[in-house]
């Protein structure tokens, strides 16, 4: 009986021995998603001027304007984003929940009107049309293995870009001067 217990005890003692020697290094690198990744940041809505505009008005001149005329909007700042501008576009309409793009363009007749006011320093207004955009920052980074955990790795961060948006979303005003 003593026999069968004492080779029952080592034998539980050489299976530990053996499961203990077989775990994994503790010093293993970390598995990170290495995906690159772009982040958007300081969003903001900004109004471009278009080429729609009047002929220039002394102030207290009412302003009448109805032309057949193709407004556009080109976007600014994405010169050095190269073949990664459509990816940048893609991340920042999410972001935004609005279609932005590289450009817009509409023609239509554009009738408006509005009276030009006096302006301390401006001598003439005219009627303008403003076209919706958006304006950020984009960050290009992923996350690469470091000793024991994953850290973040930027490649380059670009700022003051400002896309117009897709849709028909324009402002009318008076452009002083």
């Amino acid at each position: 009986m003593k026999r069968l217990v004492s080779t029952t005890i080592s034998a539980a003692l050489i299976g530990v021995g053996l499961v203990a020697g077989a775990a994994a290094p503790a010093s293993a690198a970390p598995n990170c998603n290495d995906t690159t990744q772009y982040s958007i940041g300081n969003k903001k809505t900004v109004w471009r001027t278009t080429q729609v505009h009047s002929d220039w008005a002394k102030p207290g001149v009412t302003i009448s304007y109805a032309k057949n005329k193709t407004g556009s909007v080109t976007a600014t700042g994405t010169v050095t984003l190269g073949a990664e501008a459509g990816v940048v576009f893609s991340k920042a309409s999410t972001s935004f929940s609005v279609s932005v793009g590289k450009t817009w363009s509409k023609s239509d007749t554009w009738t408006y009107s509005a009276k030009v006011k006096k302006k301390a320093g401006k001598s003439r207004g005219r009627l303008m049309m403003y076209h919706e955009a958006k304006g950020f920052s984009v960050t290009k980074w992923r996350w690469v293995p470091s000793t024991t955990s994953c850290k973040k790795k930027v490649y380059w961060k670009k700022s003051n870009i400002v896309a117009p948006v897709k849709k028909n979303s324009n402002l009318w005003g008076i452009q002083y001067k």
